[in-house]
């Protein structure tokens, strides 16, 4: 049974590691192999803690191991995609400026810590979630049509600065072993989309979930 206990912080360190192949992918220039690994962290990120509850293995080691891998899986890994974007995108003259993309590395070890220190929810998000701000930018080259490079910058700063707001966006995790009525209803619209057209429909399900998300919290705030 002690040995059991050790599974959710073996979960958590194996997100860290696929964080690591990913960035390995991503100096590669390996696109499809990056948003691999990344989706195997997302994997890890979403069970370390269920069966942390499970076995009753909760611990404030286990929680310091998960914000420090997913600032490895969700923060350095979109921070070096968006610095080789900018790399390839800014003229030659503003190429030094290309390490701004690391701000959102920036972003998502604040939010990390915040999150930290800040009462959970089940309910809600305070901000944009880190994995799903990852699994953003890591799916923006399978988008199936040409955006111009500037609306690519914008979009990814408007979600970083999501990411660092306490704007609350409502959860997708189950609660009492059952979905909320926003996951239930976005994952039936989502989950065909993503079956039917794959990595190029990520970072638009995901762009899909940030803005109804802002609309279903403002509707709940209205009816309440």
């Amino acid at each position: 049974m002690q040995l059991l206990k050790l599974l959710p912080n073996t979960f958590t360190l194996l997100n860290g590691f696929s964080g690591c192949m990913a960035l390995v992918a991503v100096t590669q220039g390996n696109p499809k192999l990056t948003l691999i690994w990344v989706l195997v962290g997302v994997f890890f990120d979403s069970i370390d803690g269920f069966f942390a509850r499970a076995l009753n293995a909760t611990s404030e080691i286990g929680k310091q191991l998960d914000s420090l891998c997913d600032t490895v899986s969700f923060g350095v890994v979109p921070g070096m995609i968006m610095y080789r974007f900018l790399s390839d995108f800014l003229p030659y003259h503003l190429a030094p400026l290309a390490i701004a993309g690391f701000l959102i590395t920036i972003a998502v070890i604040y939010r990390l810590a915040r999150f930290n220190i800040t009462p959970s929810s089940k309910l809600t998000f305070e901000g944009m979630p880190s994995p799903a701000f990852a699994l953003f930018v890591v799916g923006i080259p399978f988008i199936p049509f040409e955006i111009a490079g500037n609306y690519i910058v914008l979009a990814v700063g408007l979600l970083t600065l999501l990411m660092v707001s306490k704007i609350t966006l409502p959860s997708q995790k189950f609660v009492n072993g059952r979905p909320s009525l926003f996951a239930l209803i976005f994952a039936l619209l989502a989950i065909p989309i993503l079956l039917w057209f794959r990595s190029q429909a990520l970072s638009l399900v995901v762009l899909a979930y940030a803005l109804l998300g802002i609309l279903y919290g403002r509707f709940k705030d209205l009816s309440s």
